[in-house]
């Protein structure tokens, strides 16, 4: 069984149950009944102690030789090296579901480069731009967002927390922003830093973080949002894909929530 979360920011991710993560990564068909075979006469006593070979038998079930701290690691994680699967033979599965999260992170551990921290031009400095200035800080737009991207791949590669990245990296497929739409990749990149600060806690939190960010904001037209004249795009996404999915909303529950996100955009001023 799952545990809600209702907890605050610290510490939440550390209140996943065991059992969450044990079900999602052990789950395995159960061995079926030999066709014809008789049960009718089998001898039933709940009383009745195991052997000795047969506790033996449980215990090496339950540990983790190499093939299974392999497959373990692949669901929770990357590709695993030997070494890492090596830290997990021998374990339990339960120690090996506390062994990872153990190691959960909220921060890279890889340093994000300098520029990240640069803040966004105004509208006032981007119109004193000539035509050349405008292509030279296109051009070096999209070398930065090649930068960041190198710099997330090399975070996966060397992070302590491979479950951490995983999951970074399925909230932002499942909160869909990009570069088509984001033009500046510090916002790209505090969108990164957000998702996985959240991406083992609390996923009201999470949704309610994303909404008010500005590089969701502006990928789906939430900074164009106005009162009197609503975008309902954001809405709509929260509803049809974030959260409840088709048929579980009608067009009035989207055309309210977009009203009241009109309270959320970008000053392009500051």
């Amino acid at each position: 069984m799952m545990k809600v979360l209702t907890g605050g920011k610290d510490g939440r991710w550390l209140a996943v149950m065991a059992t969450a993560l044990v079900a999602v990564t052990w789950c395995a068909p159960a061995p079926a009944v030999q066709q014809g075979a008789s049960i009718s006469h089998a001898p039933h006593n709940k009383h009745r102690a195991p052997s000795a070979a047969s506790a033996v038998s449980v215990a090496d079930q339950d540990t983790l030789d190499a093939d299974d701290a392999r497959f373990f690691l692949t669901r929770v994680g990357f590709a695993p090296d030997s070494g890492e699967v090596a830290q997990y033979v021998g374990l339990t599965r339960e120690q090996a579901v506390d062994k990872v999260l153990a190691t959960a992170r909220t921060e890279s551990v890889t340093p994000l480069p300098d520029w990240v921290l640069e803040p966004i031009p105004t509208r006032d400095i981007r119109k004193t731009w000539t035509d050349d200035q405008r292509r030279d800080e296109q051009r070096l737009r999209g070398q930065r967002y090649e930068l960041l991207r190198a710099w997330w791949v090399r975070e996966m590669l060397g992070t302590p927390s491979p479950l951490t990245e995983r999951m970074t990296l399925f909230w932002h497929n499942h909160f869909t922003s990009g570069q088509d739409k984001v033009q500046y990749p510090q916002q790209m990149a505090q969108q990164n830093i957000l998702l996985r600060r959240d991406a083992l806690g609390n996923f009201g939190e999470l949704l309610h973080d994303v909404a008010k960010d500005p590089a969701m904001l502006q990928y789906l037209d939430g900074a164009s949002n106005r009162k009197g004249k609503p975008n309902e795009n954001f809405a709509r996404e929260v509803m049809e894909l974030f959260t409840l999915g088709e048929g579980h909303y009608t067009q009035r529950d989207v055309s309210e929530a977009a009203r009241a996100y009109t309270g959320w955009s970008l000053d392009p001023d500051t």
